[in-house]
């Protein structure tokens, strides 16, 4: 497979420097940076999104994290808000 030149596929959101394969995790979060774009931010906001929709223990296989980090997440990111209501209800 070879090169993507700038010029070609202006179609893609996020070409890589090779036909058909990934992007490095370091080239993309370098790209993302040059446009004030946070990347550590952005992957807790995405690891936290999955929380509702993902098993803790799926979560740590998937993702690397401790499995307390991901039970926390999934409570957290439940359906209901009344434990966060009951929570602001508490605080001074």
């Amino acid at each position: 497979m070879g090169s993507l030149p700038d010029s070609e596929h202006q179609e893609l959101l996020l070409p890589s420097r090779l036909a058909g394969r990934p992007r490095s995790p370091g080239g993309l979060s370098a790209q993302l940076a040059k446009h004030g774009l946070p990347t550590l931010a952005a992957r807790n906001t995405a690891l936290f999104g999955m929380a509702g929709e993902l098993s803790p223990i799926i979560m740590c296989d998937l993702f690397g994290i401790h499995r307390n980090t991901a039970t926390q997440w999934a409570a957290l990111a439940q359906d209901s808000w009344a434990g966060y209501l009951a929570a602001l209800r508490t605080r001074p």
